[in-house]
């Protein structure tokens, strides 16, 4: 290069200008490595279900985000940022007027849109574009985008879990699992994976009929006729009595294999899927108004200084979690734990999983108090009535801050107290 052509402070501002740009991209590699070592570790530690759960739930956050982020950009809002996490920037880059990345804290995913409330400056030629001078429909898909995006995953997901797998428990799939040795019903014949379709003469559709037949005939001589690798069998033998109950209620020593799930034709599963949406949509109201009612509340922070007395393996008579335990709200930590497990299943556990938070973020979303997305709901319903066939009503959100607050502070302490259970009394699947 002919250095006479370019005056010295040229020269360094165009190598300046290279360092400048070298910089951000030296942070990305950094963030980017940092990212994959911290997955690499979690893999390592906890195992590829537990990072196929941690994708799905940076997935699920990333989708909410965009739900947002696409209905503003529809509106012609201005978006000045999109991040994965909070806290330090690991990396980030602009295009346009927004800038997109990842930041330390992966506790949730955040979109920036100027102008939320009457209390966020901005300056004067972005006015037109801010969120509180948006139309009221506007403003309502915006602040709804991201629970429909959740409701749209899990209908999703339904859909597919119905035709591939099932939902609905068919009680009359299942075979012999495990035999007691040398107990009734290996002295009559009967083996592992058989089918028991009628036991003296009553015909067996459900584990339910053949306890009860079994139970009610000790020591009594039935004939069992089962299907045995697509062959029908007769066998016959004795009934025996069960040594650790007093009431010699009749004993057979089988155990049955998991029950098997009603599948769903492609086009059955449409209706099914709205219908299973629907019960789960129930339950999700019915729990949230539960927890967060001042009864609730109590009994959960009562648990958190209970924790140390509770034991985490303590059962009910029915085999399944304690009291304590019901309706409990769960962290990051547990959900994560939770969704390991299910995952360890099989992808219909994870499907099973996914389906369920999602229901439950859309919904939790959706409570009318600010900072959530519900109370801006509220607050634009509010001004869409105090502004019907009259001047447009901007709401002073400062006369909400003082709630803003309280929930805020709720919410840090219910998140904090969730963490510590999922720590010290993991809830038992």
């Amino acid at each position: 290069m002919d250095k006479g052509k370019y005056p010295p402070e040229k020269l360094s501002a165009t190598s300046t200008t290279t360092r400048a740009d070298a910089e951000p991209e030296d942070k990305g590699r950094f963030g980017t490595l940092l990212i994959m070592a911290l997955l690499a570790l979690l893999g390592f530690k906890a195992g590829l279900s537990t990072i196929l759960v941690v994708l799905s739930l940076v997935a699920i956050l990333f989708l909410h985000e965009l739900g947002h982020y696409l209905a503003a950009k529809k509106a012609g809002m201005k978006v000045t940022e999109f991040f994965i996490g909070f806290g330090p920037k690991l990396w980030s880059f602009q295009r346009g007027e927004t800038e997109y990345g990842v930041k330390a804290i992966p506790a949730g995913a955040y979109v920036r849109v100027i102008g939320m409330n009457n209390l966020d400056p901005v300056e004067a030629g972005d006015e037109n574009r801010t969120y509180r001078q948006g139309k009221l429909h506007q403003r309502l898909l915006l602040a709804s985008a991201g629970s429909m995006v959740h409701f749209l995953i899990a209908i999703v997901l339904l859909y597919f879990l119905l035709i591939g797998n099932g939902v609905r428990v068919d009680e009359a799939a299942w075979d012999v699992r495990d035999i007691l040795p040398n107990g009734p019903a290996e002295q009559m014949g009967i083996e592992r994976g058989d089918q028991i379709v009628a036991i003296g003469g009553s015909n067996v559709d459900s584990w339910n009929d053949l306890v009860a037949v079994v139970e009610a005939s000790p020591e009594e001589r039935v004939t069992v006729e089962l299907i045995r690798k697509g062959e029908t069998l007769l066998l016959s033998g004795r009934i025996g009595t069960n040594p650790d109950i007093a009431n010699e209620k009749g004993f057979l020593g089988i155990a049955r294999s998991a029950f098997g799930n009603i599948r769903a034709g492609p086009l059955e599963a449409i209706p099914e899927a709205g219908k299973e949406f629907g019960t789960l949509t129930k339950e999700t109201i019915s729990g949230l108004t539960d927890f967060f009612s001042p009864s609730g509340l109590k009994n959960f922070f009562t648990n958190v200084f209970n924790a140390e007395d509770v034991s985490s393996t303590q059962t009910d008579d029915s085999g399944g979690i304690g009291s304590q335990q019901e309706g409990r709200v769960v962290s990051v930590v547990g959900a994560t734990r939770i969704g390991a497990e299910l995952t360890n299943s099989g992808w219909a556990g994870l499907f099973i999983f996914l389906v369920t938070i999602n229901v439950f973020i859309g919904f939790f979303n959706l409570i009318p108090l600010l900072p959530l997305d519900g109370g801006h709901i509220a607050v634009a319903l509010y001004e869409g009535i105090r502004g019907w066939r009259k001047q447009r009503y901007h709401a002073d959100v400062s006369k909400l801050l003082p709630l803003t607050y309280v929930v805020v502070l709720v919410l840090i302490a219910v998140g904090l107290a969730a963490v510590y259970l999922d720590l010290t009394d993991p809830i038992a699947l």
